[in-house]
């Protein structure tokens, strides 16, 4: 999802910019291109984006540029599902991943959890 973003940014960019030269508004067409890249530039970046990796005591999430933080299995509470994906709720956080995003064996074992803890 993020290349198609990133593909429609640069070719509405690239028209604009290209609009704006043939008008011969030179500083606009700088002023787009250099939105365009900054646009893109975010994009790309993997900011803001949630990591989660797992092992046998618990969960790390990772979303930067903040410190990762741990969920230990025990205290993993209550799970709902949605249109969005899976909302997790915890002792000390709330977290949700997608449905796509979801692997199979951590939400098997994040079921076991919440059915250990109620």
């Amino acid at each position: 999802m993020r290349k198609i973003k990133i593909i429609i940014y640069a070719i509405l960019g690239v028209a604009l910019t290209w609009s704006a030269v043939r008008q011969g508004n030179y500083g606009m067409a700088a002023g787009i291109a250099f939105f365009v890249l900054c646009a893109i530039g975010l994009t790309w970046a993997s900011i803001g984006q949630l990591v989660i990796t797992w092992d046998d005591s618990g969960i790390t999430l990772t979303k930067r540029p903040k410190p990762a933080r741990f969920v230990p299995w025990s205290d993993l509470k209550k799970l709902k599902v949605d249109h969005l994906g899976y909302h997790i709720q915890s002792r000390q956080t709330q977290f949700r991943i997608s449905r796509e995003n979801m692997p199979k064996e951590l939400l098997v074992k994040i079921r076991e959890a919440v059915r250990a803890n109620t």
